[in-house]
């Protein structure tokens, strides 16, 4: 009971800091659209109250991410469960933009939007990709270290 109840805390701490990594990851990215929107339209402030609206959506949007849709964007292959979390992550945030009205109503700033939006988990899961490769073969080449090595002291020169 006690292993049980360890693993299922290392568990919820491990999603929790997928969660903010995600959160400030695709705050930033929201901001950046947000901002250079506003700067198109000469407004040269970002409101306060804005800035919470957009960290809160992400945090909800990135729990909805990690236990609804399985972590899509770091996920292996593409598939049904991905595409359907990006449509659906995308939904809220557009959702998110016309309640607390980010693009003043704008049609064509909230399809930009979502298209912005789908461009950058399309981008997140390039790069989790890419890692994963690096990772492994950074982990290979480790593997293969230590299977040349086996019954050597490691401290030997």
């Amino acid at each position: 009971m006690k292993e049980k109840l360890k693993n299922g805390f290392k568990k919820a701490l491990s999603n929790e800091i997928a969660i903010d990594f995600r959160a400030c990851v695709y705050f930033f990215c929201v901001v950046m659209f947000y901002c250079a929107v506003a700067l198109c339209k000469g407004i040269f402030q970002v409101k306060i109250l804005t800035l919470v609206e957009i960290v809160l959506t992400n945090y909800v949007i990135c729990y909805v991410q990690t236990y609804l849709f399985r972590d899509f964007d770091e996920s292996q292959h593409f598939g049904t469960n991905e595409l359907a979390g990006i449509l659906m992550c995308t939904f809220l945030y557009v959702a998110a933009s016309l309640l607390f009205g980010w693009f003043d109503g704008s049609e064509l700033i909230t399809g930009l939007f979502a298209a912005y939006i789908i461009l950058t988990y399309v981008c997140v899961i390039l790069c989790f990709a890419v890692k994963r490769k690096l990772d492994t073969r950074q982990l290979n080449k480790l593997l293969n270290n230590y299977k040349q090595n086996e019954g050597r002291d490691p401290h030997e020169c």
